[in-house]
């Protein structure tokens, strides 16, 4: 129930960015996440699932979790979740190791491979950047300048 409010609380707090979260993420590990995002200045993030519907959300976020690496699955939660349109949608790719609760872990070189792939798939036939530096991601989010700027 507390994080029903806290959710609700967040939804209702002018501060608050929505975050489309794509992928399986535990809610603890999310939360850790989400408090060493960045985010323009007085401004939080709200993680909102990829099934919820809703008004577009501010930025999307792609969460692979390092341990159980699927590519098929990630590339089909990605075509799914994302609208068809014009231009290429910046997403961050979050890397996390459930086995060992650590956020960008080191990969090994098939695992590098194999997202890098995805990331040059998604681009080609999604229109999708995957971006793992949280604060690249930051400046090449349009509403992100955006809201910085205003």
């Amino acid at each position: 129930m507390s994080d029903q409010a806290a959710g609700l609380r967040a939804r209702l707090s002018p501060g608050a960015l929505s975050l489309r979260v794509v992928g399986e993420p535990e809610g603890e590990a999310l939360r850790r996440a989400l408090a060493t995002l960045p985010a323009p200045e007085g401004r939080t993030w709200l993680a909102v699932g990829e099934q919820e519907v809703g008004p577009p959300p501010a930025g999307w976020l792609l969460w692979v979790d390092t341990a159980r690496l699927d590519v098929a699955d990630l590339y089909r939660r990605l075509k799914l979740a994302f609208p068809v349109g014009p231009g290429r949608i910046p997403v961050l790719c979050w890397l996390h190791d459930s086995r060992g609760g650590v956020s960008f872990p080191a990969l090994d070189e098939e695992s590098a491979r194999l997202l890098d792939n995805l990331g040059v798939t998604a681009a080609r036939f999604l229109g999708i950047e995957l971006i793992r530096d949280p604060a690249s991601w930051l400046s090449r989010h349009p509403s992100m300048v955006q809201a910085s700027a205003g």
